[in-house]
């Protein structure tokens, strides 16, 4: 180890500063010897000071010290914060204990070796998996505990382009290759030509006779304005019109009933006229989705894949409907499933193994001023509280973590944070979780596309890394505007060519 600075004259047992003789990036790891062994620690905050700049008060003053500055190597000061992670011979075999005396002030600090670091973030075991490398020290892999995912939750944060679905779809690719079953929520598309070997693409389906009346008028694209046409379709979705062999026919024949009904108002009539043409249209649109004839839409869920649910056809209340849907059904075949592990009892159940479950877009799904009645909210807050003793975990994705229900982020036993750039965010995951300091916080905008720290449960200790990129994920980058206009551009020209070509011809 080599040595970079000098601890400054106040330390405690979980944080130090120190004098360094470089100026020292956030996110180096550090070594620095306690009374009761060496301790690993990571730097959260570096500054550089010029002692001759700080006294002046104008321009030409601090261009003149400016200029003194760059010859005198002593003007410069070079100062660093760093949190204890702790100590070094106990994180080599997994543990985090942390020193109870603090560095003596004057103690040398150390760059922390390569060797002693992959000794603590590359781990081997069947657990781990590697998810990139150390962003200061990339010789170094990082290794993330899957099962800690698939027990414990976690969040993904980060604004748009800073990488989040690429590190969802390399979750995705390490939980295939050790044959998990995983379940992704694809509101934009991001995931539909991923090609990851165990790959399932699934178009989501859901049974309008198990839906109360509320949730069929969103799928159905009732306006939420229109109280009376929701009115009727309640009156009309009755137990006989849910177990009839034609559901359609069933209940286009009820609303037929109060058309030809005397008794009935105009306006009545009129409703029911309007909601069979409401009925017919949403037939043909999304005959793929709302299926009477489908049994259990959880029958296209497969065991040992990564199944891809998309939902790009569907408005945002229609998806969430959807995610509530499934969420429900997951939860409850999990518990039936642990309740025959654990009594030896028999019965179908779809998935015997863990199911992780992911859910894009959380904050238009899951939103911290939740007034909605029909949405995924208080489904996934169920699977935030209970899951975790069932084997069903949440991943939750989200470019504004301040908009995310705050009891279900709260849940998240770990955390992937990459740059966010609004103060509103940043003091969320302040507030919401333990794992981030101050520090940390303030460097969030300045992270790059493709970083992320990573804290909580699926990581021995907090580092920040530079994640893999998965080549199989072809879509969500950015568009290419320019390249795309310039080839609509050739493709009209040709077009036009062609054209005059053949009206000469005539």
């Amino acid at each position: 180890m080599n040595g970079l600075g000098i601890v400054a004259a106040e330390s405690s047992a979980d944080s130090f500063k120190f004098f360094a003789s470089r100026p020292v990036r956030i996110g180096e790891y550090v070594v620095v010897e306690t009374p009761e062994g060496g301790a690993l620690g990571l730097v959260e905050r570096s500054l550089i000071t010029s002692y001759s700049i700080a006294t002046a008060n104008t321009y030409i003053e601090a261009a003149e010290a400016g200029k003194a500055s760059s010859s005198n190597p002593r003007d410069k000061g070079y100062k660093a914060s760093a949190r204890v992670l702790g100590l070094v011979e106990k994180l080599k075999v997994g543990v985090a204990y942390m020193p109870s005396v603090p560095p003596v002030p004057g103690t040398v600090v150390s760059e922390a070796s390569s060797e002693l670091l992959s000794s603590i973030y590359s781990r081997t075991e069947r657990n781990f998996v590697p998810l990139g490398s150390l962003l200061r020290n990339q010789e170094v892999t990082v290794s993330v505990d899957i099962n800690k995912v698939a027990s414990r939750h976690l969040a993904i944060l980060a604004t748009t382009g800073s990488g989040k679905s690429n590190l969802l779809a390399l979750i995705a690719k390490r939980v295939s290759k050790v044959r998990g079953t995983m379940v992704i929520f694809d509101y934009h598309g991001e995931y539909s030509e991923l090609k990851i070997g165990t790959t399932s693409h699934v178009q989501p389906k859901i049974n309008p006779r198990e839906l109360e009346a509320e949730e069929l008028a969103e799928l159905l694209d009732i306006s939420s304005s229109a109280s009376r046409q929701r009115s009727l379709l309640a009156s009309v979705l009755t137990n006989e019109v849910r177990r009839a062999g034609d559901f359609w026919e069933a209940l286009n024949g009820a609303l037929n009933g109060i058309m030809n009904d005397v008794e009935k108002s105009v306006e009545d009539v009129r409703n029911a006229q309007r909601l069979i043409e409401i009925i017919e249209r949403a037939r043909r649109r999304k005959g793929r989705i709302i299926d009477p004839d489908i049994g259990d839409p959880l029958d296209q869920v497969r065991p040992n894949y990564i199944n891809i649910i998309d939902m790009a056809e569907l408005t945002e209340t229609q998806a969430s409907i959807i995610i509530s849907y499934y969420l429900s059904g997951l939860l409850e075949d999990r518990k039936q499933a642990q309740r025959q592990r654990m009594s030896g009892g028999e019965g179908r159940v779809r998935f015997s193994s863990p199911v992780i479950v992911a859910i894009e877009e959380a904050h238009a799904f899951l939103p911290a001023d939740n007034h909605e009645k029909h949405d995924a909210t208080s489904a996934a807050s169920k699977v935030a509280r209970e899951g975790r003793k069932f084997g069903l975990s949440l991943i939750i994705v989200s470019q504004r973590p301040s908009k995310v229900n705050q009891d279900i982020l709260s849940q998240m036993g770990s955390l992937a944070v990459m740059r966010l750039t609004q103060p509103k965010d940043q003091s969320y995951i302040l507030e919401s979780s333990e794992l981030m300091s101050e520090d940390l916080a303030s460097y969030l905008p300045s992270m790059n596309v493709g970083e992320a720290m990573l804290l909580g449960q699926w990581v021995d200790l907090p580092s920040i890394v530079k994640v893999e990129k998965v080549e199989e994920k072809l879509t969500g980058a950015d568009i290419d505007a320019v390249k795309q206009w310039s080839e609509s551009q050739s493709r009209s020209g040709i077009a036009r060519e062609d054209t005059s070509e053949f009206i000469k011809g005539i």
